[in-house]
């Protein structure tokens, strides 16, 4: 039971610091905002579930798929980087807004809830990369299939009901600090996002350069 705990804590802690929920939650909200409040709860939910399924296979078949395509992590982080350098840049440069009405017209809510709200927005190439390395962790710890994997599954949970709760509330959050707050968030979190989107693609660049520095 003790080995359980510590590797649910662990895993809990690893994930939710890269996915970083009341963060994303500006970010959910500036992407959302086109939509009514009771589309956007639905969307905080569909999040959560997408999410949390995601990075469950991510841990159980991750390390084979890559293997089987020939996809490298680093691939995967300089992809995801660029998206989210992409998102970060256009909250920063305030692109036109649409109408609701247009907004909806334009693309129904459920096609974002995946992509990119889930991935790469919430789940993004960081959590992936974690949570498979949590994969490999399992796999050389001498622990038992059930208890580790299981453990890690559980911490996902866990991370994933703290987005649905942050997403969910988010409008109710950023209506109390009001309309000047809210844009001060924004910036602020479409400003570190762009950073982790640099960082993401750098941490992918770094080690392709280093393999062709020592070829």
């Amino acid at each position: 039971m003790e080995q359980l705990q510590s590797t649910i804590v662990f895993a809990f802690v690893s994930i939710f610091s890269i996915v970083n929920p009341i963060g994303m939650a500006a970010v959910f909200l500036e992407m959302t905002k086109e939509y009514p409040v009771n589309v956007r709860h639905v969307l905080a939910y569909k999040v959560a579930t997408y999410g949390s399924l995601l990075l469950t296979i991510a841990l159980l078949v991750g390390p084979s798929v890559l293997n089987f395509f020939g996809v490298s992590l680093p691939d995967i982080e300089i992809a995801g980087g660029i998206f989210v350098f992409y998102v970060a840049w256009g909250m920063l440069t305030a692109q036109p807004k649409v109408s609701s009405a247009e907004a909806r017209e334009a693309a129904n809510a459920s096609d974002i809830a995946f992509f990119p709200l889930t991935m790469p927005i919430t789940a993004g190439a960081g959590s992936l990369a974690v949570t498979i390395s949590l994969s490999s962790r399992v796999s050389h710890s001498g622990t038992s299939a059930l208890v580790g994997y299981g453990g890690v599954i559980i911490g996902i949970a866990l991370v994933f009901v703290s987005v649905a709760l942050c997403y969910r509330f988010a409008d109710a959050i950023f209506r109390r600090i009001g309309e000047a707050g809210t844009t001060v968030v924004t910036r602020l979190t479409a400003f570190i996002l762009l950073a982790i989107g640099v960082e993401m693609v750098w941490g992918g660049l770094k080690p392709l350069i280093l393999s062709l520095s020592v070829k």
